[in-house]
């Protein structure tokens, strides 16, 4: 507020780290491993919003919940596929997506399967429509708004306090606003900084939010450049600029 210390904002820390241990572990799930359940309910939280907004496009929402549960327990636990993901085989992303593609597929069949005549069937499969495709692109597009609202939720959670400090109590939605639209004024007038501070505090949140992206998409990618790879096809995917790339 008017009157406060103008000094900036203090950077967020953010560690970068790799999960394939985790992954392994995860893969146990189905065994007694107490530590091998939790392992699996993390990957299943961070995989969540990706895999329901795909499913959510074909089915309805209470349907699509309890599908994108099975998917989880039968393609991931019980399909025991974890075990089979390994960082040199390719990326996490298009294993997903081969597993949940193979998925939707199976649940169009079983559909369409109860709803025939056996009296028609020859006919039905002389004259069968394929399966709804799952398009890559569709896919990468709920893959990276998944991956962008958990940076985004990791992001409000690092800087809540130190904007509460300056008297503000700014929202998800209000600090993604600032992201997006980078008027300095905004944030002079929210915090009761100086403009050039205001500048500053942008700046920081921009890079933060790459560190934050970095830091989900590091859980499945341990070589460096396949990282900065993976990570620029996501931000290309949601419009993001990377802070070292011009605006």
């Amino acid at each position: 507020m008017p009157g406060q210390s103008q000094a900036p904002i203090p950077r967020a820390r953010i560690s970068i780290s790799t999960h394939w241990t985790e992954l392994r572990l995860a893969a146990q799930a189905s065994s007694a491993r107490l530590d091998a359940r939790a392992a699996f309910e993390t990957f299943c939280r961070r995989y969540w919003g990706a895999v329901y907004g795909v499913i959510r496009a074909r089915y309805p929402e209470p349907l699509a919940r309890d599908l994108t549960q099975e998917f989880f327990l039968t393609r991931i636990i019980e399909g025991d596929s974890l075990p089979q993901l390994r960082p040199e085989l390719g990326r996490f992303r298009a294993w997903l997506y081969r597993t949940l593609r193979h998925f939707l597929i199976d649940k169009w069949k079983q559909r369409t399967t109860r709803k025939r005549d056996e009296r028609l069937q020859t006919a039905f499969d002389e004259q069968r429509t394929a399966a709804p495709e799952l398009s890559v692109d569709e896919y990468e597009r709920h893959y990276a708004h998944a991956i962008a609202e958990r940076a985004f939720r990791a992001l409000h959670e690092s800087w809540s306090p130190r904007l509460q400090r300056h008297g503000a109590n700014i929202d998800q939605p209000t600090l993604i606003s600032w992201l997006i639209d980078r008027d300095a004024r905004v944030l002079t007038g929210a915090l009761g900084i100086s403009n050039d501070n205001a500048r500053q505090t942008l700046h920081r949140l921009h890079v933060d939010l790459w560190k934050q992206l970095r830091a989900v998409v590091a859980e499945t990618l341990e070589d460096e450049r396949d990282l900065t790879n993976e990570l620029r096809e996501v931000c290309r995917i949601l419009h993001l600029t990377p802070p070292d790339e011009p605006a």
